[in-house]
């Protein structure tokens, strides 16, 4: 994944809707974002890696060794890495426990909570319901599990914690209300979940990929090498207001999950596993997810051919609040209905894989609490990318 020479998001330091705006005109950083932004690609660099030396950060980042030097000794300090033990040289690794971030996942009526370390794993989490999906019933069951969660935590380790990344489709204002005295950054769940998939995931290494998203509306995180395509007002993804299928209804209509909701809540509800949600079916049940899967798959084909057009991501990683096994039956039914669709001479032979998204059912929340990451320590893929000191997009 590129960073260093080829990865330059713009750094500054104000609130995360302030900087969503590009600033044009600047012809460069000044000492203090440069460093800023020096120590959040080293730490990057370390993250994806097991351990690195001075010299191996020198060479993945582009920085000078003396730089590196500095970058190291802040971040040792900062408890964030720590040396390791093997070879003559001396190797730094990151230290999981130097920061955590708490991510929150309301979705209908269900509330997902959990906290982060810096390596991306789930140290704690929580599923709770609320009485209805409104923001109103929402809202208190999102302050109850937070705060229950906090108080599980160990209280050594509190305050390391960042802050609180939501993503929802409620209006950031609503969930900043109802969350008062926190520091939360809000983010739409198409864009969580395509930002997990390019911190922790199996994102390709030109960074250019499109994540989708299938619950009740069908949504699309995009990724252009590297960075997050946002579009006009923050509309870009809608791919379920695409017209699809021989008989040109909306992708909402033919993918939507919503039937099959009652079905994958029950089961999360009993405890059900990631990869046993159709082997615990009755013969209706099994049923109704045929009949979604064959209608969504043979629409989204149509989807897929578009995106594919306009921006010829290397990838397109299907997903959702979703089993796996679900998710791999859809992506073996969508390869059936490409090769059928495909077959004739004026079709187009260049669309992307389709694969299952690598976080599986946590692609929304485990993307959520890694916004708090982006807001202070990593290099933040939301930004837009930088042509010789002038922010574009």
């Amino acid at each position: 994944m590129p960073f260093g020479r080829d990865y330059h998001p713009r750094i500054a330091d104000a609130p995360m809707r302030e900087r969503a705006v590009p600033v044009r005109g600047s012809a460069g950083r000044n000492l203090v974002h440069a460093a800023d932004h020096n120590a959040r690609v080293t730490l990057e660099a370390l993250r994806r890696a097991v351990a690195l030396t001075r010299q191996d950060l020198a060479e993945v980042t582009g920085l000078t060794a003396p730089g590196i030097t500095n970058i190291i000794r802040r971040l040792v300090e900062a408890h964030v890495i720590r040396p390791v033990d093997g070879g003559r040289a001396a190797r730094f690794a990151i230290e999981p426990n130097g920061a955590f971030a708490l991510g929150v996942d309301p979705y209908g009526d269900s509330v997902q909570v959990a906290i982060v370390d810096l390596k991306g794993r789930i140290v704690h989490r929580d599923r709770r319901r609320a009485a209805s999906a409104a923001i109103a019933d929402v809202g208190p069951v999102m302050r109850a599990a937070l705060s229950d969660m906090l108080d599980a935590f160990d209280p050594a380790l509190r305050g390391r914690l960042l802050g609180i990344g939501v993503a929802t489709p409620f209006d950031p204002a609503a969930i900043t209300a109802a969350l008062p005295g926190s520091l939360v950054t809000v983010e739409r769940s198409s864009v969580a979940a395509a930002l997990g998939e390019r911190l922790l995931g199996a994102a390709p290494g030109d960074g250019s990929f499109v994540h989708v998203l299938f619950g009740r509306e069908v949504r699309a995180g995009l990724m252009i090498r590297g960075h997050l395509f946002h579009g006009v007002t923050d509309r870009a993804g809608r791919i379920g207001q695409m017209r699809t299928g021989e008989d040109g209804i909306l992708l909402d209509e033919a993918a939507s999950t919503a039937e099959l909701q009652p079905l994958i809540d029950r089961h999360w509800d009993a405890g059900g596993g990631s990869d046993d949600f159709l082997s615990q079916l009755d013969n209706e049940g099994r049923a109704l997810v045929e009949r979604w899967v064959d209608r969504a798959a043979l629409h989204f084909v149509d989807a897929v051919i578009a995106v594919s057009g306009f921006l010829a991501p290397s990838g397109i990683f299907v997903g959702g609040r979703l089993p796996r096994d679900l998710i791999s039956l859809f992506t073996r039914r969508f390869a059936a209905v490409r090769s059928e669709r495909m077959a004739g001479p004026q079709q187009p032979q260049w669309l992307p894989e389709i694969v299952p998204a690598t976080l599986g059912p946590d692609c929304v929340l485990i993307g959520a609490a890694m916004l708090p990451f982006l807001e202070t320590l990593l290099p933040d893929p939301r930004e837009p990318p930088e042509v010789n000191g002038f922010a574009t997009g």
